[in-house]
């Protein structure tokens, strides 16, 4: 067999002291490996300049000049980021296509990419609102069966998806008087998680992160807190289980159903979903974890539930949801 026949099978052919070796077809050089990895810094590096910009958009505009920035903006990261975009598509045609035409499925995740981009401009411009403003913009539907889970005096876990602002439900919440916790993931833009941190806090909301101990999360139920927890992603460094998710096996967090076990705390599903500049929260009525049941089926049973609830209040807006994350990345061996 000859050199390029070998080449061709990812082989190094053998060959004499000093003759030049023929690497492997395929690999990626470490010239290329470097030049990616410093891209990608030098991209993490703009984002603190993109939310400093955004800020002065936000001080500097109304309401309704900042969604229309909000708009430009995921317009534009629509179509200077392909990967996420194509993604996005790729992900809506698999779970939705059957329903939409392509263009209308073009245009969803269009709708994505804009919501998302709406949703920082508007946590920017709640640090400069006051209590009752950021209330005025919601219409909250449900509301009784939090009065009831505080009434009980064992806190709650409220279930929600990256859906509409996601970050306003927390905010509503800490804003009628309740004590708020959101259970987040680091971010890896240092500036940009205190930028984050520092809106919860104006807000009240508290934030704990999700590689720090369980029991830290249970306290807070032990303290008639509530917490919030965003199950609805492919996150492989916590644990989680295949649930089917869009008539897909996806890995999804089991977190909520462990802490409902343990704590007996109910757990709330609610969704906010953005209309015409306003806001609209629902909140569904509590979802009991049963003791006396096995716990890997009771878990199962938990999980399958909540994500299936958030399955039927993505279909209802799937423009509002983050399609461009790799929901269906970890798959069952």
């Amino acid at each position: 067999m000859d050199a390029c026949s070998l080449e061709r099978r990812g082989i190094s052919p053998t060959v004499s002291q000093g003759a030049p070796v023929i690497r492997p077809v395929g690999k990626k050089s470490e010239l290329g490996r470097w030049t990616k990895k410093r891209f990608k810094l030098f991209r993490r590096s703009l984002y603190p300049l993109g939310v400093e910009l955004a800020k002065l958009c936000v001080a500097s505009l109304g309401r309704s000049g900042y969604e229309r920035w909000g708009r430009l903006l995921g317009f534009l990261a629509f179509q200077v980021l392909p990967k996420e975009r194509n993604r996005a598509m790729r992900q809506l045609n698999l779970a939705l296509g059957e329903k939409y035409e392509p263009s209308a499925i073009r245009k969803m995740a269009l709708e994505c990419f804009q919501s998302l981009a709406l949703s920082g401009m508007e946590c920017l411009n709640m640090q400069r609102m006051q209590k009752h403003e950021i209330l005025g913009l919601v219409e909250i539907q449900g509301w009784e069966h939090v009065e009831q889970a505080r009434a009980k005096g064992k806190g709650a876990i409220f279930v929600t998806g990256h859906l509409g602002n996601w970050e306003l439900c927390a905010a509503y919440v800490a804003l009628k008087g309740f004590p708020m916790n959101v259970v987040a993931r680091r971010i890896y833009v240092e500036e940009l998680g205190r930028q984050l941190v520092s809106m919860r806090q104006a807000m009240g909301v508290n934030t704990l992160y999700r590689d720090q101990s369980m029991r830290l999360m249970l306290r807070c139920l032990e303290r008639n807190e509530f917490l919030g927890i965003l199950p609805d992603q492919d996150v492989r460094r916590v644990g989680g289980i295949f649930v089917e998710f869009f008539g897909r096996p996806a890995y999804t967090p089991v977190g909520p159903a462990l802490l409902a076990l343990a704590s007996g705390a109910p757990l709330l599903l609610a969704r906010d979903i953005r209309k015409a500049g306003r806001h609209r929260i629902t909140v569904d009525p509590p979802l009991y974890a049963n003791p006396k049941a096995p716990r890997q089926e009771e878990v199962r049973r938990l999980v399958s539930l909540y994500t299936k609830r958030l399955e039927e209040f993505i279909r209802e807006h799937p423009g509002q949801w983050v399609w461009m994350h790799r929901r269906w990345r970890t798959r069952p061996s």
